[in-house]
This record gives C-alpha cells, structure tokens and sequence, in this order.
C-alpha cells in the first residue's frame, strides 16, 4: 500500500513538475527575430527619445541603451491568448541596471522600465528613474 502511495504522488510530482517547466520555458525566446521602433520618455512626461528594441537568441537590447554601455540580457517571456509579457534585465559597468517589463500585442509594444543608476561618489546612492516606451514593430 506504501509503494502505491508512493508510486502515485512520485506520478503526480513529475506531470506537475513537467507542467511548471513547461510554462516557464515555452515563452523563452517567443519575441526572437522581432524588432520594434519605439518613443520613450520618463514616467508621466511626454516622448523625449526614440530607441530600437531587439529580441534575438533570447536576449532583449536597446539599441539607445548602447551610448551607456548597456548589453543585451536575457529575456524571458510568456504567452497569455494573443499578448507576450516579457521581462528582462540590462546592465552596464558604469551606468547600472534597467529592469524592463512589457507587453507586445500584434505588432505593437508597451515597455516600463527602471534605471538605477551605478552608485559614483558624487550620488553614492541613485535613485530610480522610471520611463515608458511604445511603438510598434519594424517594417
């Protein structure tokens, strides 16, 4: 009776295991290929920029993130009907880290994401800058 109880919980631990593993990596790489041109700014104000956003061997970049020596980093993704939530994190060995959520809808895009800027002795501790972006996917 033991070795059944245990042979059905080991059955439903591995479909159950099976299910999370299968959420988590199935939108790894879902936005690859795709490139958006977008307007961005700080929270609650007006566009101040343009910037390109790429999804490519999963990883996520900001081509307006380059000039402050942010790299891709890895994104990860899931799908939920016909929206792809992403999120990621970019950093930069002098400038910080950004940590960049958002949404794409068709051929549409909606990111917030937050700087924080690298502590420097004149700002030893920086404080968070909050910015959007929008836009839409390459032609």
């Amino acid at each position: 009776m033991a070795n059944r109880i245990l042979l059905v919980l080991a059955i439903v631990l591995s479909v159950g295991l099976f299910s999370i593993s299968r959420d988590v990596f199935a939108g790894q790489g879902s936005l690859d290929g795709k490139t958006f041109v977008v307007e961005t700014g700080e929270k609650g104000k007006a566009a101040a920029d343009k910037d390109t956003i790429t999804f490519r061997d999963g990883n996520f970049h900001s081509m307006g993130c380059d000039k402050y020596g942010f790299g891709d980093g890895a994104y990860t993704s899931s799908v939920k009907g016909d929206v792809i939530q992403f999120e990621a994190i970019t950093t930069s060995p002098t400038k910080g880290k950004m940590t960049w959520e958002g949404t794409v809808t068709g051929d549409k895009i909606e990111v917030g994401y937050v700087w924080v800027d690298a502590p420097h002795w004149y700002k030893p501790n920086p404080k968070p800058l909050e910015k959007w972006a929008k836009g839409e996917l390459k032609k």
